[in-house]
């Protein structure tokens, strides 16, 4: 039987000693939405995506709209209806989607802990994004912090006002340093790319200097998805959202991966693993008004280690 893992996240199994767990876990990831999963996908009014631009940069965006905005005609297909969505409507992922096809979305309902990854080829018409469904599958709920968002009857357009830059200044910092919830992209040597979660406690994501983070690796499913991607190919893309205020904040760079850090702080802050990656921004995109919804925080997950 094929396998479902590309070498390099083979090869991170292999090393970590959880090839079995992995090969067994990675029975649910298929080309189809399970029938399951389709309501879940169509109910949520929030799409996380990862999308390449014309330099090979990863980015990880929010894509917000109307309850509906997003539907599964089959099993194999997957719509993003344009018109539908009321967040930044500039936002990189729309060039990026329409220059490069490939396309990694997790949908993730913060306040039940349910997420589901769907990665392909997605093609863009006037009002609509098509996309052609290559892998599929549900991730634990491990480490999502739960959120109620605002529900009114209709999401409203917002003016988004962006601002961009390369060097992390010390409002970055504090915004990252502070956080409890980030997205990554990330992309294989097959070019399929990913969109995936991390969550912790506030102050999970440290710097190791003023421009690079650090980003520890929990006990999970044994897939190694995202960092079996690093391991072939170092672009990354991080989203981060302050879910107060209606802000994004977007940076592309490279990620590395630190094995084996062994002492006693750093097993408690990795779960055990004695693992983190680090990544080096090359660009960051923050967005104002980039939505009009917010969140409410109602608890931090139970499996966060205390740091």
């Amino acid at each position: 039987m094929e396998s479902v893992y590309h070498s390099g996240e083979k090869e991170i199994q292999k090393r970590v000693g959880e090839l079995l767990r992995a090969e067994s876990n990675g029975r649910v990831i298929t080309n189809t939405i399970i029938k399951g999963a389709i309501n879940f996908i169509e109910k949520q009014p929030m799409a996380i995506v990862s999308s390449v631009d014309n330099k090979n940069r990863i980015w990880t965006s929010l894509l917000i709209g109307d309850h509906g905005f997003v539907t599964v005609p089959t099993q194999n297909n997957l719509n993003i209806d344009i018109e539908k969505i009321h967040s930044d409507p500039h936002d990189i992922f729309f060039k990026n989607i329409s220059d490069n096809g490939n396309m990694g979305s997790l949908f993730i309902e913060f306040e039940t802990r349910r997420r589901f990854r769907i990665n392909g080829a997605a093609k863009v018409s006037e009002n609509q994004i098509e996309l052609t469904v290559k892998e599929a599958y549900p991730n634990c709920p491990k480490y999502i912090q739960q959120r109620v968002i605002s529900r009114p009857e209709g999401f409203k357009k917002t003016n988004a006002i962006k601002t961009m830059g390369r060097k992390i200044n010390d409002d970055i910092k504090r915004w990252i340093t502070s956080s409890d919830t980030l997205f990554v992209g990330s992309q294989g040597q097959s070019l399929s790319l990913d969109a995936s979660h991390r969550g912790g406690p506030p102050g999970f994501v440290e710097f190791v200097d003023k421009q690079i983070l650090k980003i520890p690796d929990y006990v999970g499913n044994s897939m190694y998805n995202t960092l079996g991607n690093i391991l072939q190919n170092p672009n990354v893309g991080l989203l981060f959202i302050d879910f107060n205020k209606g802000k994004t904040l977007q940076l592309t760079g490279k990620a590395s991966i630190l094995f084996e850090q062994q002492n006693a702080s750093d097993l408690i802050k990795t779960t055990g693993t004695g693992r983190f990656w680090l990544f080096s921004p090359e660009e960051w995109i923050i967005t104002e008004n980039h939505h009009d919804v917010s969140w409410e925080l109602l608890s931090y997950s139970p499996f966060n280690p205390t740091i």
